[in-house]
């Protein structure tokens, strides 16, 4: 059986990439906010740390899930893989919801922080190793799910509001453009043509 080496330069291009997706969505997301709900530019400074890591996070998921090795054979395009971050955003999405339905939501209540970030983590470690077909994919995208939901601050809170709503879905479209931009700028960087 042989193994593919691949080009340990190869994974810095997708760090380095990341790391400048990252401060694209802190700023996409500070647009989205101001359009939707309020201005929070201020706000947006201390998100930056955690934008860059949360986008190298992104830049090693899809250089693990680049290359064939799921159950197609096929490694994950740009656009596919900002659908699938805003994807596994989903379940813990979902408990919040369910949780402040149930009247559940409290300001001090850390198992719910808990909960999300195992659902989050659980859920791109899941998709990854499906869709990777190694655990070292999944536990890239895990990675980069629980980073992303820690530097949005967890859960969009959906049914405080449709303007909530809103932003969560727009959040999907910032997403979509930040796998774009990841595979465009990763390309670029390492000079060959990724995807």
């Amino acid at each position: 059986m042989f193994r593919t080496v691949r080009a340990p330069h190869a994974v810095i291009a997708f760090l380095i990439a990341g790391a400048g997706i990252g401060l694209l969505g802190v700023a996409l997301f500070g647009v989205i906010h101001a359009a939707i709900i309020v201005p929070i530019w201020t706000s947006l400074l201390g998100g930056i740390p955690f934008g860059i890591v949360a986008g190298m996070a992104m830049g090693w998921a899809l250089y693990e899930l680049r290359t064939p090795g799921g159950p197609g054979g096929e490694g994950i395009t740009p656009l596919a893989f900002g659908c699938l971050l805003w994807l596994t955003l989903l379940p813990m999405g979902l408990f919040g919801a369910m949780i402040r339905a149930a009247g559940m939501h409290g300001a001090n209540d850390s198992w719910e922080v808990v909960v999300e970030s195992m659902l989050a983590f659980g859920t791109g470690a899941g998709a990854g190793r499906i869709l990777g077909g190694r655990w070292r994919a999944g536990l890239a995208l895990g990675t980069a799910s629980l980073l992303l939901t820690l530097t949005q601050a967890g859960p969009i809170p959906v049914m405080n509001s449709a303007r909530a709503a809103s932003l969560f879905a727009a959040l999907g479209v910032v997403y979509v453009l930040c796998g774009l931009a990841l595979g465009s700028a990763a390309s670029m960087i390492s000079g060959k043509k990724s995807f």
